[in-house]
């Protein structure tokens, strides 16, 4: 985990002024893959993959608010949202739901949590992966108390630095549900897999190639509104298939 310290505490540390507590930001990410196999030219391995975040205070102060984060996924990954049946944006939108959604188009699920000022909880935020194509995940969050949310989040997928990228903007009203309440979203978990048999072979909506090294690394980058970006990386054991 990487961690920033605030630029008053900074200052005070430079100038030998003692403080009371020195602010730190923690960001959590956990990856994960089932089965952590490579596909080879005649077998592809369909992959399920678990993504995990959080943003953390190690005071217990407000962490700040993600505005963004930019997922880079192991080398060789690829995304086959080409293959499957998609579920466009603007019907997740108009509905503010994905039961609209084509049978088949649901490629994951997972939950997430938010803090705000008080401090204010938001523990029941269910989320729903939609195909939206061969260059777009949508992730549709929904729940109830103490504030209704429904709201898609449409991360944008290409590729950088040998496998997949995944930018995923956080809508501002998600960062900022209500009027000067801004939210950190303290965890942030998804589990992504679906698999067919397409043309005689099974194929899976996540599939990767290569397993350099014995194992998988995958890294993100999280930008967050007044604070720095903070860059984590993590690895998994892998095989070849």
């Amino acid at each position: 985990m990487k961690k920033y310290i605030a630029p008053a505490v900074a200052l005070a540390a430079a100038l030998a002024i003692p403080t009371a507590a020195q602010a730190t930001v923690t960001q959590d990410f956990t990856i994960s893959a089932s089965p952590a196999k490579a596909s080879t030219s005649k077998k592809k391995v369909p992959i399920t993959l678990s993504v995990s975040t959080g943003t953390k205070d190690d005071t217990g102060a407000q962490p700040p608010t993600t505005k963004a984060a930019t997922l880079f996924f192991p080398k060789g990954s690829v995304w086959n949202g080409n293959l499957f049946p998609t579920c466009k944006a603007s019907v997740i939108d108009g509905a503010k739901s994905t039961e609209d959604c084509p049978s088949g188009s649901i490629v994951g699920s997972g939950k997430a949590a938010g803090l705000a000022p008080g401090p204010i909880t938001q523990n029941d935020l269910k989320i729903t992966v939609a195909n939206g194509g061969k260059s777009v995940v949508n992730m549709f969050v929904e729940g109830t108390s103490p504030l209704r949310i429904q709201s898609n989040i449409e991360a944008k997928v290409s590729y950088a630095k040998g496998g997949v990228k995944l930018y995923v903007p956080i809508p501002t009203n998600l960062q900022e549900p209500a009027p000067g309440v801004p939210v950190a979203i303290t965890l942030f978990s998804v589990k992504v897999g679906k698999s067919a048999k397409i043309k005689g072979q099974k194929r899976g909506i996540i599939e990767v190639n290569k397993c350099d090294g014995g194992k998988w690394s995958g890294n993100g980058t999280f930008d967050y509104v007044n604070a720095p970006s903070i860059d984590v990386e993590r690895s998994i054991k892998c095989s070849k298939g």
